[in-house]
């Protein structure tokens, strides 16, 4: 299933509308309802309100906020903060005029925690795999390369627990660590599976980026989210063998 990338922006509106996938019983929404939104004002940025050039668009701002699980079994609280900023906005109808303008308010999450899954984790993923995605989910607000690299090192543990080698001996007989290429290889081999082995090399690269440094835009990295659920639901899930077996089973009715 592809991610709603509609639901993860990087601002939010100064009433902090958005609503988010409860992380601890997955049913839920956790939403602000009636928490107030705490917004800070820095001594630095109010001394330059006497500035002859001044805007409202100057301002800069510290926020804090709670979200909470709309069921009402569980009411996880997500606790959030980030940046706040003002931004002109203006307007215009059909005669180029402008019909309104103003300012507004924009909230940017850097911090939310315990953080929402950006897609839902299986109950029957390893727990080392769903420990790397909590931590890449909860960096997804703070830096898009190190939630990326934390989505790598989290297909390193589900190799692990489909037994795929860390290292082999070298011709010296010293241990060498296989690289991901390395180990991804032998995964598809073993397993036959194309497909998910192809899965797993596309996250790789883009994994890469993020191991790196580089800056990894949002198209790539909602790409590999969709690309990684994909892959996690066939490894663990198994849904095309059953959807396959299913088939088989109503074919086998004519009979």
């Amino acid at each position: 299933m592809a991610t709603d990338r509609s639901i993860w922006q990087r601002y939010v509106d100064e009433n902090f509308s958005k609503s988010y996938p409860c992380p601890r019983c997955t049913k839920g929404r956790v939403r602000r309802g009636t928490n107030d939104v705490i917004l800070v004002e820095p001594h630095h940025s109010k001394r330059e309100h006497v500035s002859e050039d001044w805007e409202p668009d100057w301002i800069r701002m510290s926020f804090t906020t709670m979200l909470n699980c709309d069921q009402e079994s569980c009411g996880e609280v997500v606790a959030v903060s980030g940046r706040a900023v003002v931004e002109h906005y203006c307007h215009y109808g059909w005669g180029e005029e402008p019909e309104d303008s103003g300012y507004a308010t924009w909230l940017r999450p850097t911090s939310m925690f315990p953080a929402p899954p950006l897609f839902p984790i299986a109950k029957n993923i390893p727990k080392k795999v769903k420990d790397e995605l909590k931590l890449a989910f909860q960096l997804f607000w703070t830096d898009r390369s190190a939630s990326t690299s934390r989505l790598r090192t989290s297909l390193e543990r589900v190799l692990d627990d489909q037994g795929v080698a860390m290292s082999e001996p070298d011709k010296s007989g010293k241990l060498r660590r296989l690289t991901l290429f390395e180990r991804i290889d032998r995964f598809g081999k073993a397993s036959q599976d194309v497909d998910i082995a192809e899965s797993m090399t596309a996250m790789r690269i883009v994994g890469n980026l993020g191991t790196h440094g580089d800056e990894v835009v949002d198209g790539d990295y909602f790409d590999l989210l969709d690309v990684y659920e994909d892959a996690l639901a066939e490894i663990y899930d198994q849904k095309t063998a059953k959807l396959k077996a299913k088939k088989a089973a109503l074919i086998a009715l004519k009979h």
